[in-house]
């Protein structure tokens, strides 16, 4: 059995024993700031979602008012800022969901044990694309100008297209969490680690010849929940770091070569989900799950992850933040995904009218285009649609036991496997003791 992990994977895990040019100012609309004075605001329910949990949203970088949120339900897709929703990659459960910032018309989707599934029209219809993947529970997805990287359980895949892959390495670890750290001169990946072979440390950073530990100003023993770069602006011509660990959150601007620990987070809450704004390198937003507990939070940085404060106005007592997803909006669109103890799995939103305008960035490569802001939608609920019918998948159908076990328990198969397995050395070994000492030896 693998270590507890403070990511995705530890719930899983609890589940199965007990059951993401120039800068353009758009006006905004009227609508959006009152929405903004009242902090989040809650958006349409997942239909079919039930007891299921949200694992990961993302939100199309060209068109804000798409989104895509993986679910234990499959994939759900929004044209109207998660006004109304429609499934349109049911009966798997997807740990992450994409879009490619070279075409966001191409997007994926990382499933618990089915690999890769791709679509070319935004999320509408999907293909198995894991053409070269060696483990298929794909977990984190990191997009990059020259190619993709995923997060498995048995290291990081990457491929060109987001159809075939390669191995990438760190395959004695499980990958919770990747990142784009550049994409120039070359493409690099920092990823964080919550099981495996962490003797070295949890925390690595491709280097064109393979992998080196990141380690300097990191606690000894501790695992990745998440980490998050950001863009670059034209006083600080690198991507700013930011790691959470089992032992606090730490932040870095020298790509990852020294970790400073940030301040303003309580030292019992455990952050185990990051990401930047898309159009300032200063503004940080944490969230904390409280591993299917009462509790979680919602924080944010202005200073590039040195500092947090609390940002949770609209959202429940019980917070959950499972993740968060942002868009080049201005004011920017925050959208954060709550996994309560209770399995009611929500969407709020808000436009984070309180930032300082966001600095001028530049590219990293001759020819890549800076993150454009881009009118901010306001969420316009439609009439529900039936589900597409998404085009047949290259993956072959899960078995009719795997089915049962996802449909009745979410449970992860290969441990249901195991506990399987352990149930039948203690039934034995029970019945060897009852027979031994109570009935005697034969």
């Amino acid at each position: 059995m693998f270590p507890q992990r403070l990511s995705r994977s530890r719930k899983r895990k609890s589940e199965s024993i007990l059951l993401a040019a120039l800068l353009v100012i758009v006006a905004l609309p009227a609508g959006i700031h009152s929405q903004a004075a009242n902090g989040f605001t809650r958006l349409a329910a997942l239909p079919a979602l039930g007891g299921g949990r949200i694992w990961d949203v993302a939100i199309n970088p060209a068109s804000p008012a798409h989104m895509l949120v993986a679910s234990d339900a499959g994939v759900y897709a929004s044209t109207d800022s998660g006004g109304s929703w429609q499934p349109t990659l049911p009966g798997v459960r997807v740990w992450c969901v994409g879009f490619d910032i070279r075409n966001p018309q191409n997007a994926f989707a990382g499933t618990a044990g089915r690999g890769v599934i791709a679509s070319s029209d935004g999320g509408n219809t999907w293909l198995g694309a894991s053409n070269g993947l060696q483990n298929l529970d794909v977990r984190a997805f990191a997009f990059g100008l020259d190619g993709i990287g995923a997060g498995t359980d048995s290291g990081v895949a990457l491929s060109p297209d987001g159809k075939t892959w390669h191995d990438g390495g760190l395959d004695r670890v499980g990958v919770s969490s990747v990142a784009v750290a550049a994409n120039a001169p070359q493409f690099t990946l920092v990823a964080g680690a919550d099981n495996g072979n962490l003797q070295a440390g949890s925390l690595y950073e491709s280097n064109g010849s393979g992998w080196q530990v990141l380690q300097s100003g990191l606690p000894a023993s501790a695992v990745v929940s998440a980490v998050a770069s950001g863009p670059i602006d034209a006083a600080v011509p690198k991507r700013p770091l930011v790691v959470a660990t089992s032992k606090g959150v730490f932040h870095s601007g020298d790509s990852g070569t020294t970790w400073t620990p940030s301040t303003g987070i309580a030292e019992q809450l455990t952050i185990t989900t990051l990401t930047f704004s898309p159009l300032d390198p200063a503004v940080v937003y944490a969230g904390a799950d409280a591993a299917g507990s009462s509790g979680g939070a919602f924080l944010r940085s202005v200073d590039g992850g040195q500092s947090f404060t609390a940002l949770e106005q609209g959202l429940p007592s019980s917070k959950n933040v499972e993740v968060i997803a942002t868009a080049p909006t201005n004011p920017l669109t925050v959208v954060v995904a709550l996994d309560p103890p209770n399995g009611q799995a929500s969407l709020y939103a808000e436009s984070d009218t309180s930032l300082p305008p966001p600095p001028q960035l530049i590219a990293e490569a001759p020819g890549a285009a800076v993150p454009t802001v881009v009118a901010t939608p306001s969420p316009t609920p439609r009439t529900s649609q039936a589900p597409s019918r998404s085009a047949a998948s290259t993956q072959p159908p899960p078995g009719a036991f795997q089915r049962f076990v996802d449909a009745a328990f979410h449970w992860p198969y290969p441990l249901v496997v195991e506990i399987i397995f352990v149930l039948l050395v203690l039934y034995v070994i029970v019945r060897w003791r009852q027979r031994y000492y109570a009935e005697g030896p034969p």
